[in-house]
């Protein structure tokens, strides 16, 4: 078995466990530990994943089974699971004893291969969690490094009442013999499980912390936030019985330039696309690709060079972004049944996952002007200062009084000043073309063309509208 066979693995686990501490309602800790055997030959790792919520369900212990056998090619590769076996302990607070199961993946016969051991005592105690073990024989660093990683991405979420713990037992020298590497040791207890109030925040200080690469907020880039702009949208429907929701929040990071040279921030131009389902890191699936293949780029003044998946992560670089800008991109699926099949959770709507995307970065535009414009929008853009000049000067070098006190009048100023009358057109004519900008070309539209000098007309039509860009079209407001 390869590396990232043992990382998915790994990400299933660990996502499970949250979804049994969701589940609880209360506060739970969640917990990885790696235990490296050197003496073994080769040597062994032992990765427990362990956590306090609910007990696992055999629908749960099935899909481990199942995982397990889809990330095998050939019986060969059973031996990076060193004894192929994988151990599980399951109890809820409910129980007087706590259930013990192993998984034998060298069991040719799928029938024999989960096998229920003998039961042991709880002494009286109440409590409920799970435990799931097996053995490895790849590298303790490589695998503490994925793992890091892994719970990096997964503070983007914010997980209420979760906290997430990372130990290491390398077990060589004394000095090393127990590092406990805590990733989170506060419990978030949010008031409500609104994925707004998750992810927006989550991936901003994801960004303040160049993503991984930084175990605490940049200050040499980032000496406040007034550098990360952000946009959210959300995608609702309903259907037999489940409403499924989307989000999407974007992050733009513009510096002016690298204050600290020895800065490790990536400065390449290419975004990785971090999914969630129900509050845990997802694999990007094939639909997800499409989705993001199938926005018009070229609209919010993107190229894209390529977008690709890779081990079931999504990456998009971009052509032409400017220096010392960086892009995140996060997308959320909520399901609002926690038991839910795992096949039904893994599967997105290309259209719901499509939309969400644009309408966070239609949000980031409609908040920021000037930001994210199509290529024809700055085109005009660039003709404004002399454009607003001339017209100043026409209005300024006037001898007729009256008219300069009616345009100046209409402008909102109080001064015949040239400088403050050409400021005042400029700003009015870079407002009207990010206006025009940020609406689709293709809207259904009943008022006319803005007008440059009437507020009134930057109000935003009392009517709903969709977006026809794309053959099956989806209004954000479709339940």
């Amino acid at each position: 078995m390869d590396v990232s066979s043992i990382k998915n693995l790994c990400r299933h686990l660990i996502s499970s466990a949250i979804q049994r501490c969701r589940t609880s309602g209360e506060l739970c800790r969640l917990t990885v530990s790696l235990k490296s055997y050197p003496l073994a030959s080769p040597p062994l790792v032992r990765i427990s994943v362990s956590d306090t919520g609910v007990g696992s369900c055999l629908e749960e212990i099935q899909d481990v089974e199942h995982l397990s056998d889809s990330t095998l090619n050939d019986l060969h590769a059973l031996v990076c699971y060193a004894d192929g076996v994988i151990s599980i302990a399951t109890t809820s607070a409910c129980d007087t004893e706590i259930f013990h199961y192993s998984i034998d993946l060298k069991q040719k016969d799928r029938s024999k291969r989960i096998a229920k051991l003998p039961l042991s005592s709880k002494s009286g105690a109440t409590f409920s969690g799970s435990e799931v073990s097996f053995s490895t024989f790849h590298s303790i660093d490589s695998l503490q490094a994925d793992i890091n990683c892994f719970f990096q991405k997964m503070l983007v979420m914010n997980i209420p009442k979760v906290g997430i713990e990372l130990i290491v037992d390398k077990g060589k020298f004394a000095e090393h013999q127990c590092v406990n590497a805590i990733v989170a040791n506060e419990c978030i207890d949010l008031p409500s499980e609104e994925n707004d109030a998750c992810l927006k925040p989550g991936l901003m200080d994801y960004a303040l912390k160049h993503g991984n690469q930084k175990n605490c907020i940049c200050y040499s880039c980032f000496p406040t936030r007034e550098h990360l702009k952000t946009g959210s949208g959300v995608v609702c429907r309903s259907k037999k019985n489940t409403e499924t929701t989307i989000e999407a929040v974007v992050v733009v990071s513009e510096l002016p330039e690298l204050i600290n040279p020895s800065c490790s921030r990536v400065y390449g131009s290419k975004t990785e696309v971090l999914y969630y389902s129900d509050f845990s890191l997802g694999l990007i699936s094939q639909p997800l690709l499409t989705a993001l293949k199938g926005i018009k780029w070229k609209r919010y003044g993107l190229s894209i060079k390529c977008i690709s998946g890779e081990d079931g992560c999504a990456f998009i670089e971009w052509e032409d972004l400017p220096p010392g800008c960086h892009i995140d991109i996060a997308i959320h699926c909520h399901h609002n049944q926690l038991n839910l099949p795992q096949a039904i959770k893994s599967t997105v709507d290309r259209n719901l996952a499509k939309k969400a995307v644009k309408l966070a970065f239609d949000d980031l535009k409609e908040k920021n002007n000037g930001v994210l414009l199509s290529a024809h929008a700055v085109k005009i853009r660039s003709y404004v200062p002399d454009l607003a000049k001339t017209i100043a000067g026409l209005i300024s070098t006037s001898n007729d009084s009256k008219f300069k006190q009616e345009c100046t009048s209409v402008l909102g100023l109080n001064s015949h000043d040239a400088i403050s009358i050409e400021d005042n057109i400029k700003q009015k004519l870079f407002s009207v073309i990010d206006r025009n900008d940020r609406e689709p070309q293709t809207r259904k539209m009943k008022e006319s063309e803005h007008l440059l000098f009437n507020d009134d007309c930057f109000e935003e039509p009392d009517f709903l509208y969709e977006d026809y860009e794309d053959e099956e079209s989806l209004s954000a407001f479709d339940m």
